[in-house]
């Protein structure tokens, strides 16, 4: 079994990355609206879109490793 100082330092890093993530997806999202509202050309408005789409698949991104992470924590105990 992986000793508890561990297992509980890991839980700490993916929580703070999970809060990081979060806080830089909000960002992100809110950058790319900024962004979509203000472009007058298409070309720019499918940039942002690809912009607010891409941040979307990073939290989810980070999302799972968090759900992996619970999950391989709750395996092992």
């Amino acid at each position: 079994m992986p000793d508890a100082a561990v297992v509980q330092i890991i839980s700490r890093l993916t929580s703070i990355l999970v809060d990081l993530a979060g806080g830089v997806f909000t960002l992100v999202m809110v950058y790319g609206g900024i962004r979509f509202m203000l472009s007058h050309n298409p070309r720019a408005v499918q940039s942002s879109k690809e912009l607010m789409g891409r941040a979307a698949i990073g939290l989810g991104l980070v999302l799972m490793v968090d759900v992996l992470r619970q999950l391989i924590q709750y395996v092992v105990s």
